[in-house]
């Protein structure tokens, strides 16, 4: 036999045995092209290469002529370089000559680094290796072996093991070498290759990815050194939710370090952790060493290995699912049980919803169920604007069979809704769409082509007007919405403009000509469309109507019940605030809520109903507007907080602490062994 020289043809697609807790990184026949691994000629003048998907399998064929230099095509998979790492292929010769070989790469960055795994149909096979140009034959060159099933359309498992740079190399189930290739570089990547003159095809890859140890970073354990850098507590103090819980503690200046505490409030994972949160019964985690995430269950077992990038969670039909990014950028789907739903081979992966999954992939935008197949066709949304201008976006979510979607610009470009068949329910020739509403009404837009102004409208689940498209801004109040006619838009329509124009928009506010009212969700009217202002309350039944500068309570069947003319007009000043509480962020401005309104008589400043009864007496120098039953008051120069019934509450009592306090300077204790 005669060593190989070694051409490539890199061909890159997206895509993504049990020791510990494995991830299945793919798992897959190919009996169709639902992961688009696709297929492509390849000719040109001194050049010829075929690769495709036939019969159940990925198939090479290189047209070379005999002996010609080797050409391989790999796939892409979302991996981490760090874990260990097994690949599999079932891989057969269909035609061509038998005494050249044929086999697995991996780890192909170019024609200079590489790792090859081949066999021959009469009975021998090959291992080498190369960094950067340098060639290393592994094997030794060819090895005859009665392991090979010989001849054309006879299967041969392949497989090659990476713990480290620890290599193990293995031929039907058998190892055949084992070996420590130092400081070989890895890519994310496995495909198939050939010699000239070879047919050759691979039925079935797989690739699994874990740590030797999965443990969560910082449990205390037997053996564990705990950290003992500040204050112990002498007695732990019990979770509210009776169940572990996240804490933590400063790390220099600005750093935070995360860890767990146990229901009884004993420390169970030290705070070493860069993150570390709690949603749906489970604990994600990323380490603060090698910066990859995890997911564990509140009995600390692990569900996936801290090799990923980016993991998010969420809820469909009572059951968990992971939308987990490797570290090379490919996204994976995986349940609660740490079972891949879908491999490593997106671009993109959002959470899912009724069953489905928004996804992208090298075609572009769609939606895949949990077997791959596409209910939208990859490439009929256009999203690649929408992603690149924002750091964090909402989650493209079905509700009720819809979604909202952005259409290829060859079908136009704008935004429409369609259900989970793919068909549009609601045509895309909209400038913008949104829900709404609980009753699943649609906020749309358009540019009106008069004076290139947008305007809003709503329209129902089915697509049939409900306001038509005249308003200049459209705002839910309830059930209702506020309306405006007028020359600009504000309110929830600010996230159209740009600072500038936000501005300029709002200078303008104060003498511009729009009209406000309040329709039904009908599109009946309740407040005609002729006042100054219509500003929210905390209370949705209820709205604050402005008209010259007269404020008006009005309730969401149109009916005024007060004015505040009979009180002091608001004027913010400085000094009044002195030695306000920091961190209270109460509305200082008459606000109604919680059925008080804070307001000025005569200087001093109390509460009352809707029907302008006071309910706590005109007393204070200054009063903020209730929230969470609390309001924040001043008398004289103090400041303390009150409840509903105008009784006197500690801060604390007033402003519970929620999320993380990293404020604590002292570690939670740990417990005993008894």
């Amino acid at each position: 036999m005669r060593l190989l020289v070694f051409v490539f043809v890199l061909i890159t697609f997206p895509l993504t045995h049990l020791y510990a807790q494995a991830i299945t990184v793919v798992n897959t026949s190919f009996d169709d092209d639902r992961f688009n691994y696709g297929s492509k000629t390849t000719l040109s003048k001194n050049d010829s290469l075929l690769y495709f998907l036939e019969n159940g399998s990925f198939q090479i064929n290189n047209k070379h002529f005999k002996g010609s230099p080797t050409r391989w095509v790999t796939l892409a998979f979302g991996m981490n370089s760090k874990a260990y790492t097994k690949y599999k292929a079932d891989i057969m010769q269909i035609a061509g000559v038998q005494d050249y070989g044929f086999g697995i790469v991996l780890s192909a960055k170019d024609g200079k680094n590489f790792i090859q795994f081949g066999i021959a149909a009469n009975g021998y096979y090959t291992i080498s290796s190369a960094i950067d140009g340098k060639l290393n034959s592994i094997s030794n060159g060819w090895v005859k072996s009665s392991l090979i099933k010989t001849g054309f359309n006879n299967i041969n498992q392949l497989a090659v093991e990476k713990k480290g740079e620890e290599f193990q190399f293995i031929l039907n189930e058998v190892t055949v070498k084992q070996i420590r290739l130092n400081a070989q570089p890895f890519i994310g990547n496995m495909g198939l290759y050939a010699t000239g003159n070879m047919h050759v095809a691979m039925d079935k890859i797989e690739i699994q990815q874990w740590l030797q140890n999965n443990s969560i970073e910082g449990k205390i354990e037997a053996g564990y050194n705990p950290r003992a850098d500040y204050p112990i507590a002498e007695k732990p103090i019990a979770t509210k939710s009776k169940q572990p819980e996240v804490f933590g503690i400063m790390r220099g200046q600005y750093g935070f370090d995360y860890g767990l505490i146990d229901k009884d409030g004993y420390r169970i994972v030290d705070p070493i952790l860069k993150y570390a949160s709690i949603n749906e019964q489970v604990v994600t985690i990323t380490s603060q060493t090698t910066l990859s995430s995890g997911v564990y269950d509140l009995q600390l077992n692990n569900i996936i290995p801290p090799i990923m990038q980016t993991i998010n969670v969420s809820k469909d039909k009572s059951n968990l699912y992971f939308s987990a990014r490797a570290e090379n950028g490919y996204w994976g789907l995986i349940d609660q049980t740490g079972k891949t739903i879908l491999p490593f081979v997106y671009n993109y992966l959002d959470r899912v919803s009724e069953g489905l999954v928004y996804a992208k992939n090298s075609k572009g935008w769609g939606v895949i169920d949990f077997n791959g197949l596409p209910i939208i066709p990859f490439g009929t949304i256009d999203d690649e604007d929408e992603i690149k201008k924002r750091t964090y976006r909402y989650p493209m979510l079905f509700k009720k069979g819809r979604l909202i979607v952005k259409a290829h610009k060859n079908d136009g470009g704008k935004f429409g809704v369609m259900d989970n068949s793919g068909k549009w329910a609601i045509p895309p020739k909209y400038q913008s769409i949104s829900f709404i509403d609980t009753n699943q009404a649609y906020k749309v837009s358009i540019v009106d082509p008069k004076d290139k102004s947008t305007k809003y409208g709503v329209l129902d689940y089915n697509g049939k007007e409900i306001i038509p498209l005249k308003y200049s801004t459209i705002e839910l109040e309830g059930k209702n919405y506020a309306v405006a006619e007028g020359n600009i838009s504000v309110g929830f329509d600010l996230d159209d403009l740009a600072d500038d124009e936000l501005m300029a928009a709002l200078d303008e506010e104060e003498t511009n000509s729009r009209k406000w009212g309040m329709l039904s969700h009908t599109g009946a009217i309740i407040i005609p469309v002729k006042h100054s202002y219509i500003a929210s309350t905390a209370d949705k039944q209820m709205v604050l109507v402005e008209d010259e500068k007269i404020k008006t309570l009005y309730d969401h069947t149109g009916k005024a019940w007060l004015s505040l003319s009979v009180f002091d007009e608001y004027k913010y000043d400085s000094l009044l605030f002195k030695g306000k509480p920091k961190g209270d962020y109460r509305t200082s401005y008459p606000y109604y809520s919680q059925g008080l309104i804070n307001v000025s008589k005569a200087g001093k400043w109390g509460f009352v109903d809707k029907t302008g009864k006071a309910v706590i007496p005109f007393q204070y120098e200054h009063a903020s507007a209730f929230y969470n039953g609390f309001a924040l008051v001043k008398k004289g120069t103090e400041w303390w907080h009150i409840n509903k019934q105008g009784k006197k509450v500690s801060s604390e009592e007033a402003n519970p602490k929620t999320g993380i306090d990293f404020s604590n300077k002292v570690l939670p204790p740990i417990r005993l062994n008894k």
